[in-house]
């Protein structure tokens, strides 16, 4: 779906745009009575404090019948550095005409930030088909026929309540003939598939039923609310015919008033928590943290709107992963959504990510109640205090590994031993192994002692006995080996899914390139590619860096999107050997 969205906005012919609002529909210019066709409205935002405040408002669509709906929100991050972000809603139809001619498709309206943005109307030539679709109307000479049942008539507004479709026949065959059911979607009631396992057949009186389909229903509107029938068609072996349901009526009561400030459309009962996908990892200024939000409970879970992270100079906060895990139970979902942040501190010190302040209405006990705003506090540290809080125990162990990285040992070929009988140990063997272990350690103290006098006394000037020229030849090809030996070390480890040690295999790379360059820090390095290679390519190194970071700290790694930094890795390094 996101591949095709730069190839639907082409084909747009009604476009209103405004500032930072983008509001546009597909055109359509002919279609077919009685056979579908897809339209598409996509609706973007950017920049700050710009807030959608209506859901996208379709036209009278009366004209058409709703085969299905479909939607899809999508957040193109266009500068990471500076915030800047659009939001895109991208919202499809499946229609298809109720009469031929020239048929009127309305305006789409959407309002942001107190004002109302809407597309230009136009008209759909539906041409007259040879043969016309049958529909079989719900009688007995059918001997099938569906009903709709809700479970509760009178809710509040938001309120959830579940729908069941229920198949009439004398005939159990009948069922099996029931394909392609269709709930379509409305103005002011929001319908969600919740199940479409068929029940168990119930006999009484010499009529069979069989719920076929279930659905969450919420109104958006209070007052007395006709749902639209639910349609199914029977598929015969020379014939395939339409039946649909009855209306079903609900009556929608207002909420109370009294309702806090922030309140939006939250109705049932519900609990807010948020923490540090990580507690016991150090977070790091400019290093990205795992945030979440969760909330949990029962009620309309899929109209309700989650609270946000709130913007601050102190962080950045990226677009959330959103993971739901809900269930039908009586006529509520329950379970709960998980919202799942990126976060980079902007400050060292006491950083509080603050979210949104929450409030729902419980109608059981036909009051609100206010959870307020919840936070979690990052004590953010730099890397200085870092490595100054690192005990002794720590940077022995640090020196103990870059020690080991550079000495060839051998390898020990381990068993498990096994002692039955203590007479039958191979003393022997055991002495040997221990005299060879207690050799490595000698040799670990040795090489541990002349690096520090090499840190002591300062090494002799050394004059070389090639050229300048023939030195950075020998250094060029040096690399090269090296670049080669760590890509392929990289693609075994993207191959493998070691996604963790790919990270830090990637990270030992580019230290060595910055040593073959005689650089320290991060930024000397985009400098020095800046001026080796143009801005243009450190940009794309500073974007490679920041999906790296992001990839590399994610509550789950993708294969897919390693493949493709190890891919904008092996191009971009295989510029800057040359």
């Amino acid at each position: 779906m996101k591949q095709k969205i730069p190839y639907i906005l082409f084909l747009f012919s009604t476009l209103f745009a405004h500032s930072q609002v983008t509001l546009a529909v597909s055109d359509v210019k002919d279609a077919k009575l009685n056979q579908r066709f897809n339209l598409t409205v996509v609706l973007e935002i950017s920049g700050e404090n710009m807030e959608q405040e209506t859901p996208l408002r379709m036209p009278d669509l009366s004209k058409f019948d709703i085969i299905g709906t479909a939607s899809e929100q999508n957040t193109v991050v266009l500068d990471a550095k500076k915030g800047d972000v659009v939001n895109q809603m991208i919202y499809q139809l499946v229609l298809t005409p109720k009469q031929s001619g020239k048929v009127k498709f309305g305006s789409v309206l959407v309002t942001v930030n107190g004002k109302i943005y809407k597309t230009e109307p136009f008209e759909i030539n539906v041409r007259d088909t040879e043969k016309k679709a049958s529909v079989a109307a719900n009688s007995e000479t059918n001997d099938l026929y569906l009903n709709l049942e809700i479970q509760d008539r009178e809710v509040y507004k938001n309120e959830a309540t579940l729908a069941f479709l229920r198949a009439y026949s004398r005939n159990y065959a009948n069922f099996r003939k029931l394909k392609n059911i269709q709930f379509s979607n409305q103005r002011n009631v929001s319908i969600k598939p919740v199940s479409f396992a068929k029940s168990e057949i119930e006999s009484s009186g010499g009529m069979n039923s069989q719920v076929i389909a279930v659905y969450m229903i919420s109104p958006s509107e209070s007052g007395h609310i006709e749902l639209n029938p639910v349609s199914a068609s029977v598929v015969n072996s020379a014939s395939e015919d339409k039946i649909v349901s009855n209306r079903a009526k609900l009556t929608v009561r207002k909420l109370p008033p009294g309702m806090p400030e922030h309140y939006k459309n939250a109705v049932g009962h519900f609990e807010v928590t948020v923490a540090n996908l990580r507690p016991n990892e150090v977070s790091e200024i400019e290093k990205p943290v795992n945030v979440a939000l969760k909330l949990s409970g029962a009620g309309n879970f899929g109209t309700l709107y989650l609270p946000k992270i709130l913007p601050s100079p102190n962080y950045i906060a990226y677009p959330p992963k959103i993971m739901a895990n809900t269930t039908p139970h009586h006529a509520n979902l329950t379970g709960d959504v998980v919202a799942e942040y990126v976060v980079v501190p902007k400050k060292p010190g006491l950083v509080a990510v603050a979210f949104e302040e929450f409030s729902y209405f419980d109608p059981s006990a036909d009051h609100y109640v206010d959870l307020g705003s919840k936070s979690v506090a990052l004590n953010v540290k730099t890397p200085d205090q870092i490595n100054a809080e690192k005990s002794t125990l720590e940077r022995v162990n640090d020196i103990t590994n870059n020690v080991l990285e550079t000495v060839n040992t051998p390898v020990l070929q381990t068993h498990n031993l096994k002692i039955k009988d203590k007479k039958k140990i191979n003393w022997p063997v055991v002495a040997g192994n221990l005299v060879l272990l207690s050799a490595l350690v000698g040799l670990l103290f040795a090489v541990t002692k002349r690096k520090q006098k090499q840190r002591v006394k300062p090494r002799p000037l050394i004059i070389p006995t090639t050229t300048i020229a023939e030195t950075e030849e020998l250094i060029r090809k040096d690399w090269e080996n090296s670049f080669e030996d760590n890509i392929i070390y990289l693609k075994k480890l993207k191959d493998n899914q070691d996604f963790s040690t790919f990270f830090s295999a990637y990270e030992s790379m580019k230290e060595e390139v910055k040593k073959q360059n005689s650089i320290i820090d991060e930024s000397a390095f985009r400098k020095f590619l800046e001026e080796k290679k143009g801005a243009a390519f450190a940009d794309q190194y500073r974007v490679l860096s920041e999906q790296i970071q992001f990839e590399k700290y994610a509550p789950e790694n993708s294969i897919e999107r390693v493949d493709e930094l190890f891919s904008s890795i092996t191009a971009l390094f295989s510029q800057i050997k040359k």
